[in-house]
């Protein structure tokens, strides 16, 4: 019976079960490029035949266990859901093959039966026999057996020990690891398109030739401030600071898709195929909340905002879903959802979303929560748009193709490395933010883009530092002198709060037959609501000092251009623009309207007032 087997010979410092029963087979004597540590043997009893398949002796003869040679190369664990998972490896079609799965796929012959998806060699006629095989081989390796944690987002581990980039784990020389618990950590996907996001965190080419390709593209301002907000990702926990959004708005074929692509080269594939983590604005909320969800530390690429369709069976637009997801990014928290066994739980998120679009986002929407959460860079990245401009954009393809995935990671690294200087890097972005907020006049939105362009700049130095072939020769206040008026430009003209009171502005222009005023009580006729939406006491030769508006009249002006009057009233009111006396929930204004020419007040109406110097310095501004 045993001429069939390999020649077993005694191993030295593996115990035998029982005195005078050959010693346990290593299984590296037998399988040198096993997936497995050195001193790892199989159980008693089973042995490996010359075509390597696992049997198990017995009195009664000789089982099949596996027509392959199958081990458990792995154990983890979650440590947010506190699942334990297994790495089965076995060898078939002459390589090896590893798939990780619940401990409970291995538990139960229902369970393990289904694993013959994959290509394990398991029937219902050897499933039992597969399970104790596996149990045993687990419990006589136990110190064997590498262990690993698993984490289901990507970038920084809850507790920043470490920094999952895709499906590799980076750590520094100074987090000390306890004897008992496990040195690596594993990505573990929820799902096969959470593994495939993360695949596309990975290397390729080499690192000099795309760092040749940076330095020629920190020229254009944009392409520069795009590569250094893209390595900023891993510093928002450190710093302190939020989430939030970039977004390249250019003419289809200018270049800005091509932007994107490199600020995402820094981290791995930059293509639109399966194999990437780079995305279009063609999904659903549920889809991009997901993506985002996986991120602690790593950027988002979403293209082309036009690509947002309307969504299905409701009866909301694109300009919703960008609007929307600003919010969650911005939030750092994906929207509950709901599970066969109640909901999912709610986990935080850091990342930086990229977008780009032909239109700003800005303009797609007049909600104001989420204009303070966006840099939003309009115009041509590459300045122009000629052959020369073309070339660049074609270098950038071809370079991009083939070299990738190098400078994220290696700046990860360094931070790992310099993990005692995180105090002080984020002492240097306080004093910095503090720094951009001196300038005078500043507006609430654009002291919020303070937070983002302060943690830019402290990356800037970092990233030098990590990557010394950068270039070091363009001056950062140049750059950032650049960037900073043109973004204050549009935060500033997608203020709504600035849009309102110029379309009232407009309104009084175009309607001077809807406003009451003195000269009306003058020409005795009086007021009507039907007939006027204002009240100014304009006494001729511009000398007033107030003009109040009904609520039907700002309802009314504010809903055609698709702004909110509740939302419009309390910026208003933050800004001091109103002229109130307490009344009427704080936003209103008790005003006398005279009656006749005799002088005498016919009604008191409440009135949103803006005073003269408010509206006069709000439209000039």
């Amino acid at each position: 019976m045993l001429k069939n087997f390999i020649k077993q010979s005694p191993t030295e410092n593996v115990p035998s079960p029982t005195p005078g029963a050959p010693a346990p087979i290593l299984i590296k004597q037998r399988i040198a490029d096993a997936p497995v540590a050195m001193d790892t043997v199989l159980p008693w009893r089973y042995l490996l035949t010359k075509k390597l398949s696992i049997d198990k002796q017995s009195e009664s003869g000789g089982q099949i266990i596996s027509r392959y040679p199958l081990f458990i190369s792995e154990l983890s664990k979650n440590r947010s859901t506190g699942l334990h998972y297994v790495t089965l490896s076995w060898k078939a079609d002459g390589r090896w093959h590893d798939l990780q799965v619940e401990r409970c796929m291995i538990a139960t012959k229902s369970n393990i039966v289904a694993l013959s998806n994959y290509n394990i060699p398991v029937t219902s006629l050897n499933a039992n026999y597969l399970i104790e095989y596996l149990q045993e081989y687990e419990q006589v390796n136990t110190r064997n057996i590498p262990r690993a944690f698993v984490e289901n987002r990507l970038g920084w581990t809850d507790d920043m020990s470490g920094f999952l980039w895709g499906h590799s784990y980076l750590t520094g020389p100074s987090v000390q690891q306890s004897s008992s618990q496990p040195s690596v950590v594993r990505f573990k996907g929820a799902d096969q398109g959470d593994e495939q996001f993360a695949d596309g965190f990975k290397q390729n080419g080499d690192f000099p030739t795309w760092i040749l390709l940076a330095n020629e593209l920190l020229e254009y301002p944009d392409v520069a401030f795009s590569m250094y907000t893209s390595l900023s990702a891993p510093l928002l926990p450190i710093l302190g600071v939020d989430n939030f959004t970039l977004e390249l708005c250019a003419p289809s074929s200018s270049g800005k898709t091509s932007t994107l692509k490199f600020a995402a080269s820094a981290w791995g594939n930059p293509s639109f195929a399966s194999g990437s983590f780079i995305n279009t604005w063609n999904g659903t909320d549920n889809r991009i909340g997901r993506i985002a969800g996986l991120l602690n530390g790593l950027p988002l690429f979403l293209d082309e905002t036009k690509f947002a369709e309307k969504y299905k069976n409701k009866n909301r637009y694109g300009s919703d879903l960008v609007t929307d997801t600003i919010y969650m990014i911005a939030s750092g928290l994906d929207k509950g959802r709901a599970t066969i066994h109640g909901s999912d739980g709610l986990k935080s998120f850091r990342t930086i979303l990229f977008s780009t679009g032909e239109t700003p986002s800005l303009d797609l929407s007049n909600d104001g929560g989420s204009r303070g959460r966006i840099i939003d860079l309009c115009g041509i990245p590459f300045l122009k748009q000629d052959s020369e401009s073309n070339e660049v954009v074609n270098k950038i393809k071809h370079t991009i193709d083939d070299h990738y995935g190098h400078a994220g990671p290696c700046l990860v690294q360094f931070i790992l490395n310099h993990r005692d200087q995180w105090p002080l890097w984020k002492s240097a972005y306080k004093e910095t933010r503090q720094m951009l907020t001196q300038f005078q006049n500043m507006s609430p939105i654009e002291m919020r883009l303070t937070e983002y362009f302060a943690a830019v700049a402290i990356a800037i130095p970092i990233v030098h530092a990590a990557i010394p072939g950068l270039r070091r020769d363009k001056p950062v206040v140049e750059l950032f002198r650049q960037v900073w008026e043109r973004a204050k430009y549009e935060a500033s003209s997608a203020d709504i709060g600035l849009k309102a009171i110029q379309c009232v502005d407009d309104w009084i222009k175009i309607n001077p037959d809807k406003i009451y005023s003195p000269d009306n009580v003058r020409k005795n006729i009086l007021w009507s609501g039907d007939r006027f939406g204002a009240y100014w006491d304009n006494q001729g030769d511009d000398n007033w000092t107030f003009i109040g508006l009904t609520k039907p009249c700002l309802d009314d002006l504010l809903r055609k251009n698709n702004l909110k009057t509740n939302e419009i009233v309390r910026l208003w009111k933050n800004k001091g623009w109103l002229w109130t006396d307490g009344s009427s929930k704080g936003y209103q204004r008790q005003v006398a309207i005279p009656g006749t020419v005799n002088g005498t007040s016919t009604m008191k109406l409440n009135l949103y007032c803006i005073s003269k110097q408010n509206l006069v310095s709000a439209v000039k501004n």
